[in-house]
């Protein structure tokens, strides 16, 4: 297997530009290949699509994503834009900035591009004095964004004279400037993020898939969840430029092929990652921000760009000032914290923003809107105070990585200072906050309990039998705290009320389940249910209907069947009965004499074959082995 040296050092480089100002002859010049283009694109000499190719240096391997200038393909440049290191904006001299110039440049800047190196073109064709004209239009264009503007690099395909150059000289400067321009930091989520671009099967290997790595490392043979189909798919085998490798990193184009699906259910814009890390939302929370010119319009409909996919959105502003708002889609939006996206209106790029919160919780706005505040200015333990104060049966921080890009760890940390300074219970295994006040109604309802029923024995597990919503760390804690205050009594590990009177809590139980199931006759709850009306611990009921069935009591007839011998034993009298009387006996039979529900029914039947005179004729049938006598 190939693996690449200095894999961590290659870097992505996107072309944009307004049309025909010469992105795709650049990179023709630059590797002599234009990319993977369609039929329709080389005959009408414009690219209609994300076009991929990539040159090896001996400094690094540069792969370069050309995207589409014309005013309705932008959506095609936002898909392209995700993964980009470096952007190369192509701006002719002749021509100048166009609005393809400036709308490409402030979705670059919005989706966090760090630097770009602008290149002019069709320098042959403009004067000294208009060259000087366009840097300065340049330099002041990137005044107005963040966006690093690193150098300004003049570009022909033709010399002084008219002719194409034998060897360009303009290439050989901005490949040397692109060998050894400083890669950027990528923001690390935490997890495997990998935007499929596009999708086809090969003949012998199957579904192959293409897109750009963002973070994380995805290894052959490696398992990866495939979120909008949610589905498991495995790497059979990873490419990375046309060249088997192991493993991946980030800032690679990278082409896998994956076991347990197909390109036809595969569209572009799914997202690779691992299972159990991210959740979709239909509604998420965000800040945004207008381009020049434009403004968002509450409860209006837009086209949301995220990562390399698309989908209709509706947009509530919840803070205008600050330009905050909820997305809603009709299908999940697979999102991550503070990833950027970029709404647009048809063919005009409105706004763009960062994702606060994509994960909804169902509040209401008097409380979101502080919560997106906290965090905005990544203020966590603000943040956290809030939803666990919210979230009345449990804030969970398993998906911390995805809803704060915060580890698991870093996120405990938080709930612990938390709970140090008596805002909350914090669960550290099961990863889950309580509000205290949660923790005193759990007490009063322990307490309404055993003034119900002053013979119930409760534990935790029994508790949660009833609260399934808190975890048995809590319901510990809750009955740990009563027999503190001396408001209950515990006895090993079972908590009984103070006036229970049960001198032997074994025998008690014993002649109480007894007495129910005598009462229950031949439709006996199951074990689980029995306990849960007794109110007791499973662990305990589990010894006493052990010890029932040791001493005869009691017939396990299936797995979750339990009925007294007597009733068995007056059962199975009428089964032989019916036997007699018709020669053999099934459910349809059985039934007209004791109407109960299938389940019991055929359980009974089934006991009939631990005699040796009774034999299975079909499936649920019974007859005498030797005929009626």
């Amino acid at each position: 297997m190939h693996k690449n040296p200095q894999g961590d050092n290659d870097i992505i480089v996107g072309l944009c530009g307004h049309i025909d100002h010469g992105k795709t002859s650049l990179i023709r010049t630059i590797n002599g290949f234009d990319g993977d283009r369609l039929q329709e694109e080389k005959e009408r000499g414009i690219t209609l699509d994300l076009s991929f190719s990539h040159l090896s240096t001996p400094a690094r391997n540069i792969a370069f994503i050309d995207v589409p200038g014309h005013e309705k393909l932008v959506k095609q440049m936002i898909a392209g834009a995700y993964g980009i290191d470096v952007l190369l904006l192509v701006i002719a001299a002749d021509d100048g900035i166009m609005p393809q110039t400036r709308e490409h440049l402030a979705i670059a800047d919005m989706l966090g591009i760090s630097q770009c190196v602008c290149v002019l073109s069709k320098i042959d064709k403009a004067t000294p004095t208009l060259i000087t004209q366009r840097k300065a239009e340049i330099i002041e264009l990137f005044s107005a964004h963040t966006i690093t503007l690193v150098e300004i690099m003049p570009f022909a395909l033709l010399d002084s004279q008219g002719a194409e150059f034998t060897h360009n000289p303009y290439v050989d400067s901005l490949i040397t400037l692109l060998q050894t321009l400083p890669k950027p930091k990528k923001r690390d989520y935490g997890m495997v993020v990998y935007y499929i671009d596009r999708a086809f099967s090969i003949a012998g290997a199957g579904c192959v898939v293409t897109g750009t790595l963002m973070s994380g490392e995805i290894a052959k043979s490696q398992e990866l969840f495939v979120c909008e189909l949610q589905k498991q798919v495995q790497v059979r085998n990873l490419q990375i430029h046309d060249k088997d490798a192991t493993h991946a990193t980030p800032s690679h184009r990278v082409a896998l092929n994956l076991t347990h699906t197909n390109p036809h259910e595969i569209q572009r814009g799914f997202l690779l990652t691992q299972k159990g890390f991210v959740r979709g939302a239909n509604l998420i929370d965000a800040q945004v921000r207008c381009f020049e010119g434009m403004e968002i319009r509450h409860n209006a409909s837009y086209e949301l760009y995220i990562g390399a996919r698309h989908l209709p959105i509706k947009l509530n502003v919840l803070d205008e000032e600050l330009g905050l708002c909820s997305l809603s889609a009709k299908e999940p939006i697979f999102a991550l914290f503070m990833q950027p996206f970029i709404l647009r209106e048809g063919n005009v790029s409105v706004c763009g923003g960062a994702v606060l919160n994509p994960i909804n919780d169902p509040i209401k706005k008097k409380t979101k809107i502080p919560l997106l505040q906290a965090l905005l200015r990544r203020d966590f333990l603000e943040a956290f105070k809030i939803l666990a104060r919210i979230h009345r049966h449990g804030f969970g921080v398993v998906s911390s990585t995805q809803r704060f890009g915060l580890s698991h760890q870093e996120s405990s940390a938080i709930l612990q200072n938390l709970q140090e300074n008596g805002a909350v219970f914090f669960d550290q295994k099961d990863l889950v906050a309580y509000p205290l006040s949660e923790l005193e109604w759990l007490k009063n309802a322990i307490l309404d309990i055993f003034l119900k029923n002053k013979h119930a024995l409760l534990s935790a597990q029994s508790l949660q039998l009833k609260y399934k919503w808190a975890s048995l760390r809590f319901l510990q804690s809750a009955l740990d705290e009563l027999v503190a205050q001396k408001f209950i009594l515990q006895r090993d590990s079972l908590f009984l009320a103070k006036n229970n009177g049960i001198s032997n809590i074994e025998e008690f139980l014993e002649q109480k389940i007894y007495t129910l199931l005598c009462e229950q006759g031949y439709a006996p709850l199951a074990p689980y249910n029995l306990y849960d009306s007794l109110e007791i611990d499973r662990k305990l009921g589990d010894k006493i209907l052990k010890s029932l069935t040791k001493s005869q009591k009691v017939l396990r007839v299936a797995h979750n069947l339990f009925i007294t011998t007597e009733s068995m034993a007056k059962l199975t009298a009428m089964m032989r009965e019916i036997i007699h009387t018709h020669g053999y006996i099934d459910i349809a039979l059985f039934r007209e004499k004791l109407p109960l529900s299938r389940k019991y029914l055929i359980n009974y039947l089934e006991y009939l074959d631990n005699f040796s005179d009774i034999i299975k004729d079909g499936e649920n049938r019974r007859v005498l082995r030797y005929g009626s006598s």
